[in-house]
């Protein structure tokens, strides 16, 4: 008995479109089946889902930048525009700077027209295995962040993460 007959059909009985056909049509089965009743994907995506607060250190900055940080509000991730928390408190400190004497050294001093802003944030993250992310942007002490709000744009550099229980700067 041969594999297929003049007809095209498997073993003389099937139709090889049929067969493809039905085989198709029970995997769509088998794949609808597992997305409606299998793993509740989203679920376990949102139950890993948590409030974080993290800071961010501006430095250099104009005082008046950081009284529009004060202002509070939304902050947003500067290259996609994604919402990355809301503005908890904004601490300020005169910055220092390095100026260079007429001795050729450098000399470590503070200035009037510049501060160092500390802005603290909340937001709700996603926390997996290996990164932290906040609507998609990625969050790790060390890393630099630029930022907007209504009033500021600025760039800093992300200096503590706290996690509820646990995770900590």
């Amino acid at each position: 008995m041969r594999l297929l007959d003049e007809r095209g059909r498997i073993f003389g009985r099937f139709n090889i479109v049929d067969l493809v056909i039905v085989l198709v049509l029970v995997a769509a089965g088998v794949w609808f089946a597992y997305a409606k009743f299998g793993r509740d994907l989203g679920a376990e995506m949102a139950a890993r889902e948590q409030p974080i607060e993290y800071s961010i250190v501006v430095m250099g900055i104009r005082p008046t930048t950081a009284d529009a940080l004060k202002k509070g509000g939304k902050v947003f991730e500067f290259k996609t525009g994604a919402e990355i928390g809301t503005i908890r408190d904004v601490k300020v400190e005169p910055a220092d700077i390095w100026t260079l004497s007429d001795k050729g050294t450098w000399i470590r001093t503070q200035t009037d027209d510049r501060v160092d802003a500390f802005v603290e944030i909340d937001a709700t993250a996603r926390v997996g295995e290996n990164v932290i992310t906040v609507n998609g942007v990625e969050v790790r002490v060390g890393t630099s962040i630029g930022f907007t709000t209504k009033w500021a744009q600025v760039n800093g550099n992300i200096m503590t993460l706290n996690l509820p229980g646990g995770g900590g700067e």
